[in-house]
């Protein structure tokens, strides 16, 4: 069975990403893992760290979109 996962891909791993989640919420960090499974949608999600350095985990349930952000040029 395939799962909804809002357009994430492997490829996105590394990018720096700003999330907005199901209760509003947004964040901004780099995006370590995409996690899938083919039985149970509650293995699929996201880990991302923060800019504090924090590593998230994320359920893909609670994800409502994702952009991409440029790089900054120095």
């Amino acid at each position: 069975m395939e799962f909804d996962m809002k357009g994430f891909r492997r490829e996105h791993e590394g990018k720096r990403l700003r999330i907005e989640f199901t209760d509003g919420e947004f964040c901004e960090g780099e995006l370590l893992h995409v996690s899938s499974c083919d039985e149970h949608y509650d293995c699929c999600g996201i880990i991302f760290e923060l800019s504090n350095g924090v590593v998230a985990w994320s359920e893909m349930g609670l994800v409502r979109t994702f952009e991409v952000l440029k790089k900054d040029s120095a």
